[in-house]
């Protein structure tokens, strides 16, 4: 496997010393562990290798993994989210927050300055945030599953739709016609502009098309 293939896999993804799941792909499993992740579309997931879309020490442990294999994966921190790095915990006044009617409870995530963080403390008007990655300073363990390369455009373009814009590969109808990829979308569920957009680049420059149409389907009601 090389970069550039469109490897399509199922994970489960632990953190090594304690055993919970952070993320997963496989619902039965999801539901064996009574997770409920918000807005996670479960089933097998396609990435694109050399394209950044996991983390690099996994993709390289991927890539001589073979069609069909399952394996554990070990990361160790620095492989994975890095270090725990103090200089990532800010102290803000609570004063804004209020502003902007938010009540700066531990464990909210907020948005400061356009940086996603966690708070970790409020008392005496001031607010601990955390902006270090959730899994910094852990080792992460998973159990992967290469289910294999993924070589038609149809399939190419579907999984193009899932990543950058979160569109359920059984929701996508795709169809080809000379240069052109038509998506066909369920119009109880549409996807805002700016995901189409991102979509249609990527669709465009990994299946070399010219362009990309959406449709918006409308089913009679029973």
């Amino acid at each position: 496997m090389k970069d550039g293939d469109f490897i399509k896999i199922n994970y489960v993804g632990r953190v090594k010393e304690t055993g919970e799941i952070f993320d997963l792909t496989d619902e039965s499993a999801a539901k064996k562990e009574k997770i409920n992740l918000q807005n996670v579309i479960y089933g097998p997931v396609t990435v694109i290798l050399g394209e950044k879309m996991i983390l690099p020490a996994l993709e390289d442990e991927i890539k001589k993994m073979s069609s069909g294999e399952t394996k554990k994966i070990e990361l160790d921190a620095a492989k994975a989210f890095g270090p725990r790095d103090s200089r990532l915990i800010k102290v803000f006044g609570e004063s804004e927050f209020v502003k902007n009617d938010m009540n700066p409870v531990p464990g909210l995530t907020v948005n400061v300055n356009g940086l996603r963080g966690r708070v970790l403390s409020s008392s005496g008007g001031r607010v601990q945030v955390d902006f270090n990655h959730p899994l910094a300073g852990k080792n992460l363990a998973y159990d992967m599953t290469c289910i294999g390369i993924v070589e038609d455009d149809e399939g190419k373009a579907k999984s193009l739709l899932q990543y950058y814009a979160g569109v359920k590969p059984g929701d996508a109808g795709v169809s080809i016609k000379d240069s052109q990829i038509v998506v066909s979308l369920p119009a109880r569920n549409p996807v805002p502009p700016e995901a189409r957009e991102k979509a249609a680049k990527e669709i465009i420059k990994w299946v070399k098309v010219d362009s990309v149409k959406y449709e918006e389907i409308y089913k009679k009601q029973n």
